[in-house]
């Protein structure tokens, strides 16, 4: 046992033994199919569908370009390999806590800590919660391709003196996860200042150490940033020949953009919380705008009733006024303007969100109509008293996301008719959990039963466990960052633990203005990102700490 060799080998296959323990627990949990949301769980499954099919997205209406390609692909890949969605999913985020162990390495020298970093991040309860996450949701991958991003830059920093076949497959990881990540979801800003403050502290490292390692660390990330680039351009290049449009996601289409970001700048009658554009702001725009004259037989018919009903939770109003909420209203227009037959492709839906946008604009500009200024994208305009109010909201999310509050192992039931729970056993490969309206609903198998209350039982101890692990880091990292003040110094591991934390309130920050302004954000399913970076800001932390105040241990060699 005194063997540093054989004691690694022993902490690698108990870290093989806790995963599979993991992997078997969550086996039991079923997928909740919720066949009736269309522009979220059905249109995952039904874009995996065509990719399988060989049709890349499916033919182009108002929901094909939507959201990002990612997890659709992941979807249809794990059809061909013939492995269940959600055991994917779980195999994805072991990976990526096995990746962001393994970059530490050179730095981490006993075998028993890194263990002890994996077993903290793989038993994340976020990570096996079904209150929220046994839907067919993209937030699973994003927050283990947000973990492979991390895992990459660190591993260039400590491997920045190692030669290139060393450091070129970490270089590569970077860069094709955050691709992954880019093309998962459209609101990968929040990641982007905790990449710059690790990519600058390699560089400001290298400069210091020499010249030749300032270049050779500058072209590793130059490196990885092409292989991000690749993907993405590849995506572009696929819409491109299919839907005639060099781009990643129509949200991001400066069009669209515009067109919203238009609509959201009149100010007409008296504002509403939580709607971005009013009935009363949509029938001054009627009388000014052409383009969008054509929508108002949906946004004011059926269409329009349907998505106020969607939202009638958050604005308090009734269906019947057509007062559309939050970011509801986004999708009642593309639901609007592909109803008005203008959305048979892209160059049809690009040219009238652009007409939309200039003929708005130019009566905004000309004084026909009451508005603010030029605006493009989705950004809530604020109302009286949302700051404060995003102000106050930001503490509680952060005591939702430290406290892991909320989380649940149990699957809510399925909803939906047989065609599209079809759609959903055929596409995750795995068992549905049973509707409530079932008269004779499948129970568990007694061992499924197990496993599920102990994942329940693990869930519920490590929620309480890690918040006090958390309140304990946060202290910790108070006074570590005071002595390295005072010290004029500063620790690598302190730096990971700033970049951590500030990515995941950043995230919560997004969070909180969504919230106040838009509607209601507060659950696991929306957080999901944040937790990981919890447990890695507590990790970096007691790295930080150990380091600092403990003796260091007999180094290993490291691979």
């Amino acid at each position: 046992m005194s063997d540093p060799a054989h004691r690694a080998r022993l902490w690698f296959w108990a870290a093989l033994a806790l995963t599979a323990l993991k992997l078997w627990l969550t086996d039991a949990q079923p997928i909740t199919g919720m066949g009736d949301l269309k522009h979220d769980d059905v249109l995952f499954l039904s874009l995996g569908e065509s990719i399988l099919h060989g049709n890349w997205l499916g033919a182009y209406d108002n929901l094909t370009l939507a959201k990002g390609p990612f997890f659709p692909l992941l979807i249809a890949a794990t059809r061909i390999v013939g492995i269940p969605l959600f055991l994917a999913q779980q195999l994805l985020y072991a990976g990526a806590c096995a990746a962001l162990v393994r970059a530490c390495r050179p730095a981490i020298a006993s075998a028993g800590a890194r263990f002890a970093f994996y077993a903290l991040l793989l038993w994340n309860p976020a990570s096996f919660d079904t209150a929220n996450l046994s839907r067919v949701l993209r937030q699973h991958s994003y927050a283990s391709l947000g973990l492979m991003v991390f895992a990459g830059i660190v591993a260039l920093y400590f491997r920045r003196r190692e030669n290139a076949a060393r450091q070129i497959p970490w270089a590569l990881l970077l860069g094709f996860s955050f691709s992954a990540f880019y093309l998962t979801r459209e609101d990968t800003i929040w990641i982007i200042p905790s990449l710059v403050l690790l990519a600058g502290s390699i560089l400001f490292v290298a400069r210091r150490e020499s010249r030749a390692l300032l270049v050779r660390s500058s072209a590793l990330l130059a490196t990885a940033a092409c292989c991000a680039l690749l993907p993405i351009l590849g995506v572009c290049a696929l819409n491109a020949h299919y839907y005639g449009w060099f781009g990643t996601v129509e949200f991001r289409d400066p069009a669209f953009n515009d067109a919203y970001g238009a609509l959201i700048r009149v100010r007409v009658g008296p504002e509403i919380p939580a709607v971005p554009v009013t009935r009363q702001t949509r029938e001054a725009l009627y009388a000014i705008s052409p383009t969008f004259a054509q929508l108002r037989p949906h946004l004011d018919g059926d269409i329009g009733r349907n998505w106020a009903a969607c939202s009638a939770h958050v604005t308090g109003l009734p269906a019947a006024e057509r007062q559309i909420g939050g970011s509801w209203f986004m999708w009642a227009l593309r639901d609007a303007v592909l109803a008005a037959g203008q959305a048979h492709n892209y160059a049809e839906a690009h040219a009238f969100y652009r007409a939309m946008a200039d003929e708005i604009n130019a009566a905004c500009d000309a004084g026909r109509l009451p508005c603010g200024p030029r605006r493009s994208g989705f950004l809530p305009r604020w109302q009286d008293g949302q700051k404060t109010a995003v102000l106050k909201a930001l503490p509680t999310f952060a005591d939702y996301v430290v406290t892991f509050r909320n989380f649940s192992a149990y699957s809510p039931p399925s909803v939906g008719d047989p065609a599209s729970l079809a759609l959903f056993r055929r596409m995750t490969g795995g068992k549905l959990a049973p509707m409530i309206e079932d008269p004779d609903p499948m129970q568990p198998l007694p061992l499924s039963g197990f496993r599920i209350r102990t994942l329940q039982k693990a869930g519920k101890f490590l929620r309480h466990f890690l918040f006090w692990l958390f309140i304990g880091a946060q202290i910790c990292a108070f006074v570590r960052v005071a002595q390295c003040i005072a010290r004029r110094q500063w620790t690598y591991p302190l730096t990971l633990a700033a970049a951590a934390w500030g990515g995941a309130l950043a995230y919560l920050v997004i969070l909180a203005i969504l919230h106040v302004t838009s509607f209601p954000v507060l659950a696991i399913a929306y957080c999901a990102s944040t937790y990981p970076l919890v447990l890695l800001f507590v990790a970096a932390t007691a790295w930080d700490a150990c380091t600092a105040w403990m003796p260091a241990p007999r180094p290993e060699a490291a691979k």
